[in-house]
């Protein structure tokens, strides 16, 4: 399912992503908070009764979303009046639901225009472990790219420069996989994200270069900055 912008009103009852399922992000630092912006330059914005309309080019409080990644992969957004964002029979959306663990006020992102990934860490760059290696450290001087495939879901596939997906093994992650591995993108900042698999574990950072899935706490997942 898709959100789509039909006149004012936000509704989610496409399936298939055209120009107007497409949205701009913008990271307010200050808040922690995002914006969300159509193809026309028009902010979400929560509405007295607790729609949510496209019709502001000038963002107000109203128009700032708390993501809140769910296990699952999926993703809530809570607006300004604490409730979260969900979808109505009709398709319309309204934030009027208590809770993100609501089947309906849960939605599927995708990074769509980073179909091509640089990560770096505070070791520095993702990479091969060496020319002949598909095993992947994060702590290399030289940047890699790193494909990024759509799956279903919310999933992506993460593929090297030599041309294998990624899939974690016991003591890191490789690239060589002839199938992928479903991955989770959450975006915490502007510029960073926190990466993990399918079951919920973050992709993390370790001494020496050492990249690796740990555990599922959000709160000590690596931040990657892309």
């Amino acid at each position: 399912m898709s959100l789509h912008l039909a006149g004012v009103d936000v509704t989610a009852n496409q399936e298939e992503i055209s120009q107007h399922e497409k949205f701009q992000l913008e990271y307010d630092g200050s808040t922690k908070r995002w914006y969300v912006r159509t193809m026309q330059d028009k902010y979400w914005t929560l509405e007295a009764g607790g729609g949510i309309q496209a019709n502001t080019t000038k963002p107000t409080s109203n128009a700032l979303f708390n993501f809140q990644w769910q296990p699952d992969g999926s993703v809530a957004f809570q607006a300004n009046n604490g409730k979260y964002v969900a979808i109505k029979k009709s398709g319309h959306l309204f934030a009027n639901a208590e809770s993100p663990d609501e089947e309906n006020a849960r939605f599927h992102f995708y990074l769509i225009n980073r179909p091509v990934l640089v990560l770096k860490g505070e070791q520095g760059f993702v990479g091969y472990k060496t020319s002949s290696s598909f095993k992947m450290e994060c702590n290399k001087a030289n940047y890699e790219t790193i494909r990024v495939e759509r799956g279903e879901q919310g999933q992506v596939f993460f593929r090297g420069q030599q041309g294998g997906y990624w899939h974690a093994c016991g003591d890191g992650i490789m690239a060589d996989s002839e199938s992928p591995e479903g991955f989770f993108i959450e975006l915490r900042e502007a510029t960073r994200m926190c990466i993990k698999n399918s079951s919920g574990q973050y992709i993390i950072t370790e001494k020496n270069g050492g990249f690796k899935l740990g555990d599922t706490d959000p709160s000590r997942a690596t931040l990657w900055e892309f």
